[in-house]
């Protein structure tokens, strides 16, 4: 694994300060023996509470950095690296905060955001490993102008290959899958399939076609259909892992102003009202 991978970036310099900051909670909270149940009132509590906070601004800032082209202050992988591990270690830290008392409260509000902030995190280190090299696979070095090129390209050889046929109903399949669409709802996104594919359709109904072994029009149309639809199922598929990181921004981010602004409302309650 090269050294500036993600996982082990710069020899685990982030994992290791992730560990040892967990460590360090757990063995403190072992050992503090306060005079009431723990919880986040005592002197630990505070402590573990300051780290934790002073750790959801700063990973907040993560966002920021990743568009500062210009900045010195460490690669952007680097940033990442210590987001993923430190994001994870907060996880331990704010629970050992709370002393494992929760309520109906805005405490409890702020760690409950924070859990799924951490959890929606996880989904996106999946995403990031997972689905760029399954969405460069299915354009297999190509961008998306050319894929929609090459699908125009096959139409225009049909098209061709009628002009020279009498067949009239090869006509009204080709200009059927001419109309194709690459989702007939915005929801198939999701699966990354169109049942109603005027193309599938097509191809179904050539394969059926008793003069596919005796036409040289209708065999040439039909292998260039069973392109067609190949390039239609990658770009599908292309699409369905794009919409996923795209759904994956739309809910990590949202969910992290919102753990920010219940995090103030936390501090504000405890300092003001405690």
């Amino acid at each position: 694994m090269p050294d500036n991978h993600l996982f082990n970036f710069a020899n685990g310099r982030y994992f290791k300060w992730a560990c040892f900051l967990s460590l360090a909670s757990i063995l403190a909270y072992c050992l503090d023996t306060p005079e009431i149940k723990p919880n986040g009132g005592t002197w630990l509590g505070y402590t573990l509470g300051t780290i934790a906070a002073l750790l959801i601004v700063w990973l907040m800032l993560f966002g920021i950095r990743k568009r500062a082209y210009a900045s010195n202050l460490g690669t952007v992988r680097g940033w990442l690296s210590a987001h993923v591990y430190l994001g994870l270690s907060l996880l331990i830290i704010a629970t050992l905060h709370t002393g494992f008392e929760f309520s109906w409260n805005v405490h409890t509000l702020a760690y409950t955001l924070m859990v799924l902030v951490i959890a929606s995190g996880v989904w996106g280190v999946i995403l990031y490993f997972r689905n760029p090299s399954l969405m460069n696979r299915q354009i297999q070095g190509q961008t998306l102008e050319e894929m929609v090129k090459n699908l125009r390209d096959i139409d225009q050889q049909c098209h061709n290959i009628i002009l020279q046929t009498s067949a009239s109903y090869l006509t009204h399949l080709v200009e059927n899958s001419k109309n194709v669409l690459i989702f007939n709802a915005s929801w198939q996104k999701l699966t990354g399939t169109n049942l109603k594919c005027t193309t599938a359709a097509t191809v179904k109904t050539l394969g059926q076609d008793p003069k596919i072994s005796q036409s040289g029009a209708v065999q040439d149309i039909y292998l260039l259909q069973i392109k067609k639809q190949q390039i239609l199922k990658r770009l599908r598929h292309y699409i369905k892992l794009r919409t996923y990181i795209e759904l994956w921004l739309l809910f990590h981010v949202p969910l992290s102003f919102a753990l920010l602004a219940s995090l103030m409302a936390h501090i504000i309650s405890v300092f003001f009202y405690w």
